[in-house]
């Protein structure tokens, strides 16, 4: 169908207007981003940990310090055993080692002190045990739980997480291997005489036994050192150097 020229002309005019409209209204919109800026999120510094309550933290100290106490005065287990509930069941090897062994350490943190309910909390320790030689024994952590109040806490669980024993046949096996018995014995007595001179509870344990230069023998050892009735303790990781002479093996620390 053929319109006729004026139609035409007022139907074009009308299709311009509504493209510079179009046109005018999408300039006007804010332009896309490729790369929108980042948004940061600042939340502020995270509140401090909040502190253990020091009652708590004096009843778990007096109850490793009784233990303690016992492990080196077998008359002294009924004073450790007044801070256990009648309930809690442990026996005298758990309460403060076994047989020969002692408590030369025990160690925790406040951080690990947990509440448990009402009156109630539980916190994770560690505990070090050394033979009669001043070897270490063994080391055990455990999860105690108390309950009372401010002055009173008992501990009412006792409970050994985890258990080691230090044993020193692999390290004999070693020594025999390199025919230096003989220096692994001056190596203990070299320990039980650095033992003698420390003020406090002591401990050692030789970790391994090898060859060095010039036919020497290196000896790595820890040496534990601690306050009685303290949380706490020190290490020194320091080895020992044998060298064979006409006496047998003579023991010192090595520099390295």
């Amino acid at each position: 169908m053929k319109l006729p020229p004026v139609l035409l002309l007022l139907l074009l005019a009308a299709a311009a207007g509504a493209a510079a409209l179009n046109s005018k209204e999408l300039s006007a919109l804010p332009a896309a981003s490729a790369d929108p800026a980042p948004f940061e999120i600042n939340l502020g510094d995270p509140p401090p940990p909040a502190k253990a309550d020091p009652a708590r933290v004096r009843a778990v100290e007096r109850f490793l310090a009784a233990r303690q106490s016992a492990s080196l005065d077998g008359t002294r287990k009924a004073d450790a055993r007044r801070m256990l509930s009648a309930g809690a069941k442990v026996d005298d090897a758990t309460l403060a080692g076994g047989t020969g062994r002692r408590i030369v350490a025990f160690d925790f943190h406040d951080a690990a002190i947990d509440g448990a309910g009402p009156g109630r909390f539980t916190v994770s320790v560690y505990l070090l045990f050394a033979d009669r030689e001043g070897r270490v024994a063994e080391s055990r952590d455990e999860m105690l739980t108390f309950s009372g109040d401010r002055g009173s806490y008992i501990c009412t669980a006792l409970k050994p997480t985890n258990v080691m024993t230090w044993d020193a046949s692999e390290i004999e096996r070693s020594a025999d291997s390199l025919q230096a018995r003989g220096a692994l014995e001056r190596a203990e007595g070299f320990l039980r005489a650095w033992s003698e001179r420390q003020k406090g509870m002591t401990a050692h344990s030789i970790e391994d036994i090898y060859r060095a230069d010039a036919g020497k023998l290196l000896i790595p050892c820890l040496r534990f050192t601690a306050r009685p009735g303290k949380r706490g303790y020190e290490v020194i990781d320091s080895p020992l150097l044998a060298s064979p002479g006409p006496g047998g093996f003579r023991v010192e620390a090595s520099a390295q």
